[in-house]
């Protein structure tokens, strides 16, 4: 074999591999990720997506975050309590909602079903989390309170 050929193989072969890491059904986008939690009894904490920490601050701090295609598992805290929250429903991120967008928001609501958003501006809340905070209001539940 010739040192061109070698040379070509033995850099093909990494750049090929690192190649599919991308584009494979376990592909990761590195984005902004924030939260928001929209249940006014308590302060939510600790929110990871798959053991990675998610911004939260409804939508006030964002962090780079490592997510990945596919099944999701979300899971965050009770500021008030210390219990350990696991999202209800089943959550898949395809790639097709990733492609192209700078931000991803998680939203959590206060029957512990979450849905993300993405977005290449700061994310915004969701009409469906804004009308669990006017229910909350209107029946006198403040923010932190239990």
């Amino acid at each position: 074999m010739t040192f061109k050929k070698v040379f070509a193989l033995l850099t093909a072969i990494p750049l090929g591999l690192a190649g599919c890491a991308g584009i494979g059904p376990n592909a990761t986008y590195y984005m902004g990720a924030t939260s928001f939690h929209y249940d006014d009894s308590y302060h939510a904490y600790r929110i990871e997506l798959n053991g990675q920490r998610v911004g939260g601050g409804d939508g006030k701090s964002v962090i780079t975050s490592p997510i990945k295609v596919g099944s999701q598992t979300v899971t965050w805290k009770d500021s008030n309590t210390g219990e350990l929250h696991t999202a209800k429903n089943q959550l898949v991120i395809s790639k097709e909602q990733l492609k192209g967008k700078k931000y991803l928001a998680l939203h959590m609501y206060p029957d512990d079903t979450v849905e993300i958003t993405t977005s290449n501006d700061l994310p915004d809340p969701t009409e469906k989390g804004l009308a669990w905070m006017e229910k909350q209001r209107s029946m006198g539940i403040k923010r932190g309170s239990k």
